[in-house]
């Protein structure tokens, strides 16, 4: 893949490159704030754009250009139904734009397996500074069973997806690593981010994540001794959690929550079919909801899913085009093994298709696409990555 050490930007003793910059942008997740992870995306793509006007020979791409028309002009129609045109700007730029940089940014960078592992390594840091902090609430506060911890994050399902992330990459290369000082640092950051999962008690992001590894285990089976070794001694140490959640869901007629979640299902599904293909636009369940239903047992400001959001916010037609580049992204993280050869970037790929497996499932639950914390930015990063991967891998391989 290209070279890291060439065209630095210099000010001073200060030298900087998009690839340095970049890999500050997942110490940033720990804050949850969308704002600030767009803005350290920006000054990377701002620093690409000056590397490629002062060098003519670096190459500059817009992948997937047709997609991304379509996703762009979709939105803009979107925007325009939106009745909150504040609204409809920040979801356009959150949601549509910033995933579209994030394909330039990760089309254009000069990355290689070392960079790769500095990124995501960047991003198991962050998650483990939240499982920390997630840690420190709990005994803060007593320790108490029945207590969520949301971390920094202010939605402790949002930041729970961001933990399923970090666990999968953290598990892989755990697996994988040579480098005993490295197995250190995995292992410690493991620890820390597997608590996080546990403490916000999500239970959408339990089951993403045991089906993912179900799933992995058909083509890993070797692993499947040592992560059950590591889920048994969690479910001792956390088993009056775990038996809370499981009972919640078993009797979910007795749950508020549950019932409340099916309900925002049930009335988000009827104002689809009032217009199915053409949406109403971002963010307007709210404004909706009684429209279809006039009592709800849990005021949701969502309809607790992904898939249905989209759909009633974008129509049939935008979420076909909004899911196209993730689905196939999640369909590259099957036959990546048919183009990359060199055996560094099985960990990369081997968690990646972890994650969007997980994906499939987790959307079902909540809102992850959304301007809640910095889920949007995090699962576009790594369908560009998915993409960027197999795009030097099938050069590599024709080449």
């Amino acid at each position: 893949m290209k070279a890291l050490a060439l065209d630095k930007i210099s000010s001073g003793q200060i030298k900087l490159t998009p690839e340095l910059l970049i890999l500050f942008t997942p110490l940033t997740f720990a804050a949850g704030n969308w704002y600030l992870s767009a803005l350290s995306l920006l000054s990377v793509f701002a620093f690409m754009l000056i590397r490629y006007f002062r060098f003519e020979d670096h190459e500059f791409t817009i992948p997937n250009i047709i997609p991304w028309s379509l996703m762009l002009g979709w939105g803009l129609y979107v925007c325009y139904i939106t009745p909150d045109p504040v609204i409809a700007v920040k979801y356009y730029t959150g949601t549509i734009l910033l995933p579209f940089l994030i394909f330039i940014i990760f089309d254009n960078l000069r990355i290689d397996e070392k960079f790769l592992t500095n990124f995501i390594d960047s991003m198991i840091i962050a998650a483990a500074i939240l499982g920390m902090y997630s840690v420190y609430i709990f005994f803060k506060y007593s320790m108490r069973e029945g207590m969520r911890v949301p971390s920094l994050w202010n939605d402790f399902n949002m930041v729970a997806l961001y933990f399923m992330v970090a666990f999968m990459f953290n598990l892989i290369f755990l697996i994988r690593c040579r480098s005993n000082s490295k197995k250190i640092f995995y292992i410690i950051t493991f620890i820390f981010i597997i608590l996080g999962v546990y403490l916000t008690k999500t239970r959408g992001v339990w089951l993403a994540m045991i089906f993912s590894i179900a799933v992995f285990f058909i083509k890993r089976p070797k692993i499947i001794i040592p992560t059950l070794i590591l889920f048994g001694i969690m479910s001792l140490v956390f088993y009056n959690i775990i038996e809370d959640r499981v009972l919640s869901v078993i009797n979910f007629d007795q749950d508020k929550s549950s019932l409340g979640r099916l309900q925002a299902w049930a009335s988000t599904v009827l104002l689809i079919m009032k217009n199915p293909y053409f949406g109403y636009g971002f963010d307007t369940y709210h404004l909706l909801q009684y429209d279809v239903m006039s009592y709800y047992i849990v005021e949701v400001p969502h309809p607790h899913n992904s898939y249905l959001r989209t759909i009633q916010e974008m129509g049939l037609i935008g979420a076909l085009i909004y899911y196209y580049l993730m689905m196939k992204a999640l369909f590259y993280s099957f036959n990546l093994g048919n183009y990359v050869s060199d055996p560094e970037y099985v960990k990369f790929t081997d968690a990646l298709q972890l994650c969007l497996v997980a994906f499939v499932v987790a959307f079902n639950f909540e809102p992850y696409l959304s301007l809640f914390g910095v889920t949007t930015i995090t699962i576009w990063i790594l369908v560009a990555i998915t993409f960027r991967i197999r795009k030097e891998a099938r050069l590599k391989k024709t080449g």
